[in-house]
């Protein structure tokens, strides 16, 4: 009786410790990832500002895009 319970305990030991692994699927491999490129600026950063805060204004103000006042 001892006999085959430690028998019993030999084989299926192993086969329930390494058996239970299964390397039928492949591994996942690390892909190399680019990075994207940033994204493009917003319109309004890219328009020209005059210098001075009046004629910015002015050209916030007015309808046209040249000066509103004449002299």
């Amino acid at each position: 009786m001892f006999g085959t319970t430690r028998f019993a305990c030999v084989i299926v030991l192993p086969l329930l410790t390494f058996g239970c692994q299964s390397y039928s699927t492949p591994r996942i491999q690390p892909l190399a990832v680019q990075c994207l490129p940033p994204p493009p600026p917003a319109v309004w950063f890219m328009e020209v500002h005059e210098p001075d805060l009046t004629q910015r204004m002015l050209n916030e103000l007015s309808e046209s895009p040249t000066t509103a006042i004449k002299d």
